[in-house]
């Protein structure tokens, strides 16, 4: 058995900056926009493991590290899953979707852009 999989990974931030050198398990996959996304990275290698995400804020440089554990298996991950959406939250934990086709944003972070667009943010 494979310990890994391949997939396209897209990414949404829902923080207030952009971030940039967002890395998955040591494999780039993009930059986003202030509650925003990016473009889709394919090919992107995902262990069956506890993941690692770690990206830059484009204000201050500084890096973040992902707060919450995310512990792939093959459970985790429908059969028919050919995309993978890698949310990052202003509480610096993260959470990902499998899906089929392109995941949509999630609700937590639809509440998010509605809240900033509702303060004017």
């Amino acid at each position: 058995m494979k310990n890994d999989i391949v997939l396209s990974v897209v990414l949404y931030s829902y923080r207030d900056r952009p971030i940039f050198d967002v890395t998955l398990n040591g494999s780039d996959i993009g930059v986003a926009n202030a509650y925003g996304g990016n473009g889709m990275i394919t090919g992107i290698t995902v262990p069956f493991r506890q993941q690692t995400l770690t990206w830059r804020d484009a204000g201050s440089g500084e890096t973040f590290a992902m707060k919450n554990t995310i512990n792939l298996t093959r459970d985790h991950i429908p059969a028919d899953a050919r995309y993978l959406a890698v949310n990052i939250y202003p509480d610096d934990t993260a959470e990902f979707v499998f899906d089929r086709y392109i995941p949509e944003m999630t609700p937590r972070g639809s509440r998010i852009i509605e809240e900033s667009n509702h303060h004017g943010k």
